[in-house]
């Protein structure tokens, strides 16, 4: 359980199954994308470490 709240704006479409399939698969790859080992980073856990 991620604990987390998500909205979503939906800009078109009728058919709401497919606008909640959209917006699982939208979260899934930004979620992805947020924990996924950076090659160029030597493998490295994403982190703003030194950054901020």
């Amino acid at each position: 359980n991620a604990g987390a709240c998500v909205q979503l704006e939906t800009l078109y479409g009728d058919n709401t199954h497919h606008i909640a399939e959209s917006g699982f698969k939208a979260l899934a790859g930004a979620l992805r994308e947020a924990v996924e080992r950076d090659p160029k980073t030597g493998g490295h856990a994403p982190s703003t470490k030194g950054v901020l």
